[in-house]
């Protein structure tokens, strides 16, 4: 019987509607040997006291009141309490089924890996929809070529159901904490939460584990909420995602990657191209004239990670929707590009339902 411990890394910040459900689908899991970190992110609402309330009750439970910082600091906070042989993160509005761990950890140990991941369900509470995301077939990447597959995958979050999209999430996984600490694997602090913040982590460790099992198991249940920052207005995000292309293409040229992994890299930053005009240039919430976005958007483009994606050719991994997209921004179609972006909503939208 395996008595490695698993060291469980919960963050929170204003989830005080889902934080019971998703706690009490850990301490209730079949696999009794966990640390449970709870890390109260300067929430403004009752998430600290349910945390110590838990606490009292169960004594694998560690909470930390903090500062707000930010979603990667408090991984990262988690990480530095942690004591387990094993790392788990769970977002604090998710849940587990009871047999989640007890599953991944028999799974590691016949295929002796670095790295275990699961399938999961993802639900999304505005339209009420639940998507299974499974792998078709187990599967191990131990050779250099199969985890730059892992990497392209991560970043693209390629498809809906049934494929390996969802290797990019951090949820869903268990890390052997060794390899975290061995290479100082942890989450960049300047890329904000819902901003490939675990598609990043996930190419360094990629690079850097001996192996990582996929398995069939779905035991992870993903929420995305009404006040999800997929649907809000976002300011700032020009910028930060320029910072996410930078360490996206800084890795690509550390690996001197070309072929598959730097087309992936060039594809990824148009779809956040597209990403920019979804929730900043034509969001319904931004106050910004007519004249103001259209000399917005040609400042993106002239951006350097943005040109490059732009002028890309021959791209594999650009479907006829990012294409469009693509020509359009090539040939300075402003406007066309708000029906574009109506319609790229259509598709991503369909796409998550496949």
């Amino acid at each position: 019987m395996n008595e490695e411990k698993i060291s469980v890394i919960v963050p929170m910040y204003n989830v005080e509607r889902y934080l019971r459900q998703c706690l009490d689908s850990i301490v209730n899991q079949t696999y009794k040997n966990l640390e449970i970190l709870l890390i109260d992110d300067g929430s403004p609402d009752k998430c600290g006291e349910i945390c110590d309330e838990y606490a009292q009750r169960d004594s694998r439970i560690r909470v930390t009141h903090k500062k707000n910082g930010g979603l990667s600091a408090a991984w990262n906070d988690g990480m530095e309490m942690a004591t387990g042989d094993w790392i788990a993160f769970v977002d604090s509005d998710d849940w587990l089924d009871v047999d989640f761990f007890e599953t991944l950890l028999a799974n590691q140990e016949t295929a002796n890996v670095e790295v275990v991941q699961s399938g999961g369900y993802y639900w999304e509470e505005q339209r009420g929809q639940f998507v299974r995301w499974a792998f078709v077939n187990p599967f191990i990447a131990r050779s250099q070529s199969e985890k730059d597959d892992l990497k392209i995958l991560a970043m693209l979050r390629a498809g809906g159901k049934n494929t390996k999209g969802i290797i990019g999430f951090s949820w869903g996984k268990l890390f052997r904490r060794q390899l975290l600490k061995t290479h100082d694997l942890v989450f960049d602090t300047k890329i904000r939460a819902g901003l490939a913040m675990d598609a990043v982590f996930n190419w360094d460790v990629f690079e850097k584990a001996s192996a990582v099992l996929g398995v069939v198991y779905c035991g992870y249940h993903y929420r995305i909420t009404q006040t999800s920052g997929t649907y809000k207005f976002d300011p700032k995000l020009v910028e930060a995602m320029e910072y996410v292309q930078e360490q996206f293409f800084q890795r690509a040229n550390e690996r001197n990657a070309s072929g598959k992994l730097r087309k992936a890299v060039e594809s990824r930053c148009l779809r956040d191209v597209v990403h920019n005009l979804q929730r900043y240039f034509f969001h319904p919430d931004n106050p910004a004239s007519r004249k103001e976005v259209a000399i917005g958007i040609q400042e993106m483009k002239q951006m350097p990670y943005y040109r490059v994606a732009i002028a890309s050719r021959n791209n594999p991994y650009n479907g006829l929707a990012l294409r469009m997209f693509q020509l359009a921004l090539r040939l300075s179609w402003v406007w066309p590009l708000r029906c574009m972006v109506g319609f790229w909503n259509h598709v991503d939208r369909n796409e998550k339902k496949a």
